[in-house]
């Protein structure tokens, strides 16, 4: 999954948080007696906001596996490495013989 991907859930969430709780304010202030309109969108703020909540955890999360991929990434590259320098020796060694 890219940053970027990331980003634009994060605003999309964002912003229908921005729209329900509009909205809300909205039916508030221009059909108050609609209580069955009201507490049904905050209702789904309310779920919206939990949604926002998790997906904020597994961002963490995924941010965290990615350096914990990069980190193992490098001692494998650095293993490698080790590996192909005493190949190398082993192969003078065996030469010199």
């Amino acid at each position: 999954m890219e940053s970027i991907d990331l980003l634009k859930a994060k605003i999309n969430l964002q912003t229908t948080i921005i729209k329900f709780t509009s909205s809300i304010e909205e039916l508030q202030k221009t059909h108050p007696e609609r209580h069955d309109l009201i507490n049904s969108m905050l209702e789904s703020l309310e779920d919206v906001a939990e949604f926002q909540s998790v997906f904020m955890q597994l961002e963490e999360e995924f941010i965290l596996e990615c350096k914990t991929n990069l980190r193992l990434q490098m001692q494998i590259s650095e293993q490698k490495h080790e590996i192909d320098k005493l190949r190398l020796e082993l192969n003078i060694k065996k030469e010199g013989l």
